[in-house]
């Protein structure tokens, strides 16, 4: 049987994102829509400091918009989940833990609530041999 894919796998309804910083509010977003269909690859090119990694950590469920609207496979973007991952583009482990620990820590927030701690340390090892 054929797969149907998803026109709007992962969707940005009118979102924006503000931060508050000391020089004051600093509006990263402002009415950001896009569809992304399922399978399809797309990139997203600008100027340092013109919204790419904001859209991809929302998109993560690493930030929460200030306004609008995150779904990936029909379901709301409320936090990280194991069908959405990003690469970063800088050091972003934890220098005091292991490969091992800082897996895991990823591992634990998306599975935490419903695996064992067993689960969650072979979910994290078969990350690493992968």
């Amino acid at each position: 049987m054929e797969k149907i894919l998803q026109e709007r796998y992962v969707q940005l309804e009118d979102v924006n994102m503000t931060f508050h910083t000391k020089k004051g509010r600093f509006e990263a977003l402002k009415h950001v829509n896009l569809n992304i269909r399922e399978g399809e690859f797309i990139s997203i090119i600008g100027h340092s400091g013109c919204g790419k990694s904001t859209v991809l950590n929302l998109i993560a469920g690493l930030l929460q918009p200030s306004a609008g609207n995150l779904f990936c496979a029909g379901r709301e973007i409320a936090g990280p989940g194991p069908e959405r991952a990003v690469v970063f583009q800088n050091h972003s482990l934890l220098p005091w833990l292991s490969c091992f620990q800082n897996v895991y820590l990823a591992v634990e927030r998306v599975f935490g609530a419903e695996e064992s701690k067993a689960q969650l340390a072979k979910r994290t090892q078969a990350a690493i041999d992968w």
